[in-house]
């Protein structure tokens, strides 16, 4: 149950990127990390230019869009290949969708130990324990 944050400043994104954002990062999800489309969430955030700056120079003075993906899954699901290509097919979808982005937008994969985060008020581990005892 993977959650994914999409932070875009410098553009305005319309329903239809949106929801591409949406579908494409979770079939990424899907097809690379294998995780289960059905429990994982994209959220979006849009900020305005003027809050967001690279090398001191805020976004509106260099007119490009940033964007920062934050990916959290439980430690030891994916090997260090898979990540590596979920960063790299991640960037040409949001280059893609979004259009030029700042060669500095980040895509940051967390790995968090099963017992730190949870799904419907039960950490993974517990969760995983279920699946064991059904």
């Amino acid at each position: 149950m993977p959650f994914i944050n999409i932070s875009v400043a410098g553009a305005i994104l319309t329903s239809s990127q949106k929801q591409q954002l949406f579908d494409e990062t979770t079939r990424l999800m899907s097809e690379i990390l294998r995780k289960n489309p059905d429990l994982t969430s994209v959220r979006i955030d849009e900020f305005s230019v003027d809050n967001w700056a690279v090398g001191c120079t805020p976004m509106i003075v260099a007119g490009k869009v940033a964007v920062h993906m934050d990916i959290k899954v439980t430690e030891g699901t994916n090997t260090d290949n898979e990540k590596a290509e979920m960063i790299k097919q991640a960037m040409v979808m949001l280059k893609e969708i979004i259009g030029h982005t700042s060669e500095a937008s980040y895509i940051i994969i967390h790995d968090l130990p099963a017992t730190t985060w949870g799904y419907d008020g039960q950490t993974q581990a517990a969760r995983a324990m279920k699946v064991i005892a059904a």
